[in-house]
């Protein structure tokens, strides 16, 4: 099988399960956003940007750099680096929550205003050491190519946090922390899982010079992702303080779809190619591989992009109280600012192979400023939708550097006609389609009138036409256009499959890198 349809498949396999998952989360959307309204929100969000500086610290870095460092080594120490590499996260993981666990209170005080959400952070601090080790733990799925297990290990955990929440949240109204109790729960299932299936073939080995490698690939991007951190969540910390927490609810609620574009496509394209990549890297013909991927990775990153632009009218308004509403355009703008983050890391290959990593740090170290000082200035003159447009000038000024930085190290040829065809498609398909509602369009009509009845008498059967005494099929049936309208916005958007022609080049490693056991 050639390499494209080897990463392809392993990706479609990653993705299904998040697919499944994600959907299954929102159909509770709805009752998430009437139970904590905007506030809710803003402190879900809130704790979560308040964390962010410690996952950054162990998250993409460390799994890169196991993941480098294991191919570096002879077959006989290969077992010995994933060991290392879980317990190098497991104790710096820990050690670095212990102060943050103890002060969790002042921290709850000046982040949210209250020193009352101080066990909301505790959660969230445990969680975090639980789940990096869990990742770290699972680079050797990734590494096997072992996508069916690793994606089944994944539902398992959605699943489950999804039960969780549901029986905590909305049956036994415990509030904002049955969410964090449910992450935690699930979090833990999933790294035991990740734990005994990779250290029971690999062990639990450690070795010092490998550990010296692990950190010395990872230390020189510290610094950067700690100032990246910064320019990544200045936004939501200015929203916190200049506007509120309803404000950053808001927020919240709009940052809650572009992440789809990372779970559907980016995160599970990464675990196949990250590793095939190093593989293939010294091969003759690998840059012009690399070139013709990045074309079929992005084409789908615009895709599942436009579509949640298109719709996200439609979503916001069906599932989502009016305070709500306001996301749509915030939404839209983080949408286009997340398919530029993928292109930058895809597209920053030559910097992680040639393990200039402190070109990384450099970057982030200039813009981080120029970010803060740009989000102040926009949010204080537009409001909520400044934040959105700082962080989507920042991310595109990132990409032009990074990739011209990269290229410098590992030239990667780029397909630019297909990519200029690609993107004006997109944005053509979009100017036409949003906003659409299909009032008068005869399908539309119909559906509305003779097919949407009997979705309505199929839910009242269910339990959702129970809750609050059947207050989710009156909404349901109060926004029935709603619902034809984003069918209908999904539908055209599939237009955009008129480029696949485009994707069809030369055929990518034939006869080479055989697909692993799934």
């Amino acid at each position: 099988m050639g390499l494209g349809r080897q990463i392809f498949k392993h990706t479609a396999i990653y993705s299904a399960a998040t697919i499944v998952g994600k959907l299954a989360s929102f159909l509770m959307l709805p009752f998430y956003a009437h139970i904590f309204q905007t506030k809710g929100y803003g402190v879900i969000g809130m704790i979560d940007a308040s964390l962010g500086i410690l996952t950054v610290l162990f998250t993409g870095g460390f799994q890169m750099a196991i993941l480098r460092i294991y191919h570096e080594q002879e077959d006989h120490r290969k077992e010995l680096a994933l060991g290392t590499g879980v317990r190098l996260v497991w104790g710096l993981s820990a050690l670095t929550v212990v102060l943050p666990i103890l002060f969790s209170s002042p921290i709850s005080r000046f982040a949210l205003g209250s020193a009352e959400y101080y066990p909301l952070v505790c959660l969230a601090l445990v969680t975090f050491v639980i789940d990096v080790a869990g990742q770290s733990a699972s680079t050797f799925l990734i590494i096997r190519q072992k996508s069916l297990l690793f994606s089944t290990v994944g539902l398992v955990r959605l699943f489950l946090g999804l039960s969780l929440n549901i029986w905590l949240v909305v049956i036994l109204q415990v509030g904002l922390i049955g969410v964090f109790i449910s992450s935690l729960v699930s979090a833990a299932v999933s790294t035991l899982i990740f734990h005994v299936v990779a250290l029971r073939d690999h062990g639990f080995g450690f070795d010092r010079q490998i550990a010296g490698s692990l950190l010395r690939f990872q230390l020189p991007l510290l610094p950067g992702e700690l100032v990246g951190f910064l320019g990544r969540q200045a936004e939501r910390v200015l929203v916190r303080f200049l506007i509120g927490l309803e404000g950053m609810g808001v927020l919240e609620m709009a940052y809650k779809f572009a992440p789809l574009l990372n779970l559907l496509i980016n995160i599970p394209f990464g675990r196949s190619w990250r590793t095939k990549s190093i593989e293939i890297a010294e091969q003759e013909d690998a840059p012009r591989v690399m070139g013709e991927m990045f074309t079929r990775y992005l084409f789908f990153m615009i895709f599942v992009g436009l579509i949640l632009a298109v719709v996200m009218q439609d979503i916001l308004e069906l599932m989502t109280p009016q305070s709500f509403w306001s996301a749509k355009r915030i939404a839209q703008v983080e949408i286009v600012t997340t398919i530029l983050t993928g292109c930058t890391t895809f597209l920053s290959f030559g910097i992680l192979y040639r393990k200039e990593t402190k070109i990384f740090t450099y970057v982030k170290s200039v813009l981080t400023p120029i970010k803060i000082a740009l989000a102040f200035t926009l949010i204080s003159l537009w409001g909520l939708s400044g934040a959105a447009y700082s962080a989507l000038i920042i991310e595109a000024v990132t990409l032009v550097w990074i990739f011209h930085r990269s290229q410098g190290l590992y030239r990667i040829p780029l397909e630019y006609r297909r990519i200029g065809v690609m993107v004006g498609g997109a944005v053509i398909i979009f100017a036409l389609l949003d906003g659409n509602r299909y009032e008068h369009f005869g399908p539309a009509v119909y559906a509305r009138e003779y097919l949407l009845p009997g979705v309505t008498g199929f839910l009242q059967g269910t339990p959702l036409g129970e809750w609050k005494s059947g207050k989710l099929i009156h909404l349901f049936r109060m926004k029935e256009g709603l619902v034809v309208s984003l069918f209908f916005n999904m539908l055209a958007s599939m237009m955009f499959l008129a480029v696949i022609p485009l994707l069809r080049g030369k055929k990518l490693l034939p006869g080479q890198h055989e697909v692993n056991n799934a």
